[in-house]
């Protein structure tokens, strides 16, 4: 496969693990010492021809890439679009380990799922194994090791990869040297030159949000949801529950308000004391309503102006990645 990436690992390096040798003859992977283990999965041998069927359970986003055309109406859409690690807790979000490939860097309020480099993508044999024989998981592999040159921009981004805590990057090579952040840098800078065409359509777009991931399975995947966060019924339904009870209690107030009206109206002639009462009691009534319908009014212009807003910011990076790809992720929306 002719690439940056292809063409890089051809001829300039040797990868950060070198335990993997790639037969071309018979397309066969094996470890050049000890047992026949995938680097980093013991449960998965190399010569049992369940390896692909692993790997591509393991990488591969299929629903992410069947619903990628129509993502652009809801992320921006640049594959560069990924916060640093330590940016990530600026923001507020607190990095969370998970295996899953449909949830690599999918956000949800405070926190972003992020999926570890195992060993096996350090090796050079692996990509010549990948590369010879299956096209569609190169380009998922290629795709998901180009987030990590955005993930990993600074050496206390390399650092808090490496904690026990998350473990999303190798902290030795097969010879047990360190692997150091400037090693770490020489490998995955060729993964930020790869063009999206060369990647699976999942990763042309960088972070996801998760709640309009949920919206977006309803309509594309005819799912109820796209990931499940709330095992319990009672959180679930209190995300349904809560827009309800928003407009239950604007209609109450607003009824509320019509009544006192209404009775103000209906009430016999009264001393002057009570009639100034009656008055100003008429005359809140009225104010609520219209502060009511001045706020959903307000609200309204919000969320017309944020989805016009995010739309048209969505279209100046297309426009802009056309004529100059790092100028695009150079975009800022200037909302959250």
């Amino acid at each position: 496969m002719e690439s940056h990436l292809a063409r890089h690992l051809t001829s300039e390096t040797t990868g950060l693990n070198r335990m993997l040798t790639f037969n071309n003859r018979d397309r066969t992977l094996s470890r050049q010492r000890g047992a026949q283990l995938l680097p980093g999965q013991p449960r998965v041998y190399l010569d049992d021809g369940k390896l692909r069927t692993y790997l591509r359970k393991a990488h591969l986003t299929f629903d992410l890439d069947k619903i990628a055309p129509h993502l652009w109406l809801v992320v921006t859409p640049h594959h560069a679009h990924i916060s640093a690690l330590h940016h990530q807790a600026v923001r507020g979000r607190v990095p969370v380990v998970a295996e899953s490939p449909h949830l690599h860097l999918v956000w949800y309020h405070d926190r972003i799922f992020i999926k570890p480099i195992p060993p096996y993508l350090l090796s050079h044999a692996f990509w010549d194994y990948i590369g010879e024989t299956d096209k569609e998981l190169w380009k998922t592999l290629a795709g998901f090791m180009r987030t990590y040159a955005y993930l990993i921009q600074f050496e206390v981004d390399f650092c808090k990869a490496q904690s026990q805590e998350l473990g999303l990057i190798p902290a030795r090579d097969d010879g047990q040297d360190p692997i150091t952040f400037e090693r770490f840098a020489t490998f995955i800078a060729p993964f930020s030159k790869i063009h999206d065409s060369e990647v699976s359509p999942r990763f042309h777009f960088g972070e996801l949000r998760l709640t309009r991931l949920n919206m977006f399975a309803r309509v594309f995947l005819r799912k109820a949801t796209y990931h499940h966060i709330n095992a319990q019924w009672n959180t679930y339904l209190g995300t349904f529950m809560t827009p309800f009870l928003t407009v239950f209690v604007i209609l109450n107030t607003v009824l509320t308000a019509m009544q006192v009206d209404l009775g103000v109206l209906n009430l016999p002639q009264v001393s002057n004391s009570w009639g100034v009462f009656a008055v100003a009691c008429r005359w809140f009534s009225v104010l609520t309503i219209l502060l009511v319908a001045t706020a959903l009014i307000f609200i309204f212009i919000v969320i017309v102006f944020m989805l016009i807003h995010d739309q048209v910011f969505s279209y100046k990076v297309r426009q802009a990645k056309k004529k100059d790809a790092i100028a695009a992720a150079q975009l800022k929306s200037g909302v959250v």
